[in-house]
């Protein structure tokens, strides 16, 4: 089940079947061809009417960009939070990376979920784009990241990761991966070879998610 909705505006009943809602859609696209689902499997699973369905979302891409926010917040509050104290963007960049490599692999439906949601939206939601093209800046400025600019970056980590998130949850992939994807994301970043090893084999950073 996802994180409990934030949204205020609701009556506690209202704010039930929104959950509802969301739950049920999660739920449909947590597999490999969940991105086909329609609005009527939508709203049957909910059991609710198509025009309640629009009392709470103005079209399908907007549940999911609703959705993709909710599925990734805590999880990607907790990576933040873990690594605020983490000074050098190129560590903190792998343990990102690896920490939402891992997830998918220990969560497979959460991670199709997140794969389907990006497919419609900003990869892994708004929250974790935008977190992402912030670090990408900080590690240009730094000297951490040798890349022309931070959307070229972003759009390199976050779309090998997608990728590399795909492959997994096909199982063409090994415990490992994470890690080797880590290493060449980060020397595609710039990062020197010896540098990417070292940051790569160092142990993860707990998050609490």
């Amino acid at each position: 089940m996802i994180a409990k909705s934030k949204a205020k505006s609701f009556s506690k009943r209202q704010h039930v079947t929104r959950q509802n809602i969301l739950d049920a859609t999660f739920k449909l696209i947590g597999y490999e061809n969940g991105l086909q689902v329609r609005i009527e499997e939508i709203c049957a699973a909910a059991g609710v009417s198509r025009g309640t369905f629009y009392n709470y979302f103005p079209s399908v891409e907007n549940l999911f960009q609703v959705l993709a926010i909710e599925l990734s917040h805590d999880f990607n509050q907790a990576v933040v939070a873990t690594l605020e104290g983490i000074e050098d963007c190129a560590v903190g960049s792998n343990a990102a990376i690896q920490h939402y490599l891992r997830r998918a692999q220990r969560d497979p439906e959460w991670g199709w979920a997140m794969v389907h949601l990006s497919a419609t939206g900003p990869f892994f939601g708004w929250e974790s784009y935008e977190a992402c093209l912030a670090t990408m800046s900080r590690g240009i400025k730094s000297g951490d990241f040798d890349v022309p600019n931070a959307q070229c970056a972003r759009d390199l980590l976050l779309g090998s990761c997608l990728a590399s998130m795909v492959s997994s949850l096909r199982g063409l992939t090994t415990r490992s991966s994470p890690k080797i994807i880590s290493f060449h994301l980060l020397r595609a970043l710039g990062v020197k070879e010896d540098r990417a090893r070292e940051i790569v084999e160092q142990p993860l950073p707990d998050i609490s998610k």
